[in-house]
């Protein structure tokens, strides 16, 4: 199978990185809304402020509410919500950075910052009943191909071996337990369904980040479709020579003009396996690279410069 979609999976599903059995405690509300305006920020406190009042309020982003004082986190709000197909949601592209996981979005899914749904079957035996209309809850093993799944995380799927993510780290847990489970979510394929986010194509149920297919949604006119690795994704813009534009442990690199994240400095990435930190790039390299750094090497003909790829524009 390859690895492009198992890859994307990963992206989309935040399956590396987040606590992805943990249920969020059903109906997974969301506000019905006709604006932005109709909707809220989350505050660094915990609260659900009106857009409109915490405009007038003066709130702004903050970039991490843990480093807020306590006596100031009215002040700051850790995530924004949009009014998307008629509910107010909290968007998203690939990384789930941006997602308020501590209130159950643990993952990204079609743009917006999904809720897990179908645990409680004694409760609420439709999973559709914990989620917001018109979404519903899109299962495993149904719309969304376990296959995936179970081959990216290199198990049997019969519950031995390796466990999977936010199992409870027992090394118990498999592909299996996710049968009957799923996400809030509106299909990409859906009659009236959003496009994809830049950069992503719909797969079926959900969009999968691959900029260079030919059914995927163009990058933003801010970034650029990098593709290395048998995997492609939209990559931030940037100008080498000037002002450093690219977000906080990202770097823009020369030659390239993209932002991507640093090997180097306080909030340094580090390499993974089959990859060194280039001195001149700044950039995690495959070790193998040629060494010739000037203007006629093109890293975007190697394997993926960078150990982290959740950059995306």
């Amino acid at each position: 199978m390859s690895r492009r979609p198992l890859l994307a999976l990963a992206f989309a599903l935040g399956a590396l990185g987040g606590c992805f059995l943990t249920p969020n405690p059903p109906p997974s509300f969301r506000y019905n809304c006709h604006a932005d305006s109709d909707c809220r920020v989350l505050s660094c406190r915990g609260d659900l402020v009106l857009i409109p009042d915490a405009e007038a309020a003066g709130m702004v982003l903050a970039e991490d509410c843990d480093e807020v004082p306590e006596a100031d986190k009215s002040k700051y709000y850790e995530a924004r919500q949009a009014c998307l197909d008629g509910l107010c949601e909290y968007p998203c592209e690939l990384s789930t950075d941006v997602c308020p996981a501590e209130k159950g979005y643990n993952l990204c899914f079609n743009g917006t910052c999904a809720t897990a749904c179908g645990f409680d079957d004694e409760r609420f035996p439709d999973p559709d009943a914990t989620c917001s209309s018109p979404q519903r809850c899109v299962l495993y093993g149904d719309d969304i191909e376990l296959a995936l799944i179970e081959d990216l995380l290199g198990g049997s799927g019969s519950g031995s071996g390796s466990g999977f993510p936010g199992g409870g780290g027992g090394g118990s847990s498999s592909v299996e337990d996710l049968i009957g489970t799923g996400v809030c979510g509106i299909r990409c394929d859906a009659e009236d369904a959003r496009a994809c986010p830049p950069g992503q194509y719909c797969s079926g149920a959900m969009c999968l980040p691959d900029c260079a297919h030919e059914g995927a949604t163009p990058c933003a006119d801010t970034a650029q479709c990098f593709a290395f690795g048998g995997f492609s994704t939209c990559i931030v813009k940037c100008d080498p020579a000037g002002e450093n534009t690219c977000e906080k442990g990202e770097i823009c690199v020369k030659n390239l003009g993209l932002c991507l994240s640093t090997c180097l400095g306080e909030d340094a990435t580090t390499c993974r396996d089959g990859f060194t930190c280039s001195e001149e790039l700044a950039i995690c390299v495959p070790e193998d690279l040629p060494t010739d750094t000037d203007a006629t090497t093109d890293v975007s003909d190697t394997e993926a410069p960078t150990s982290e790829t959740e950059t995306s524009g």
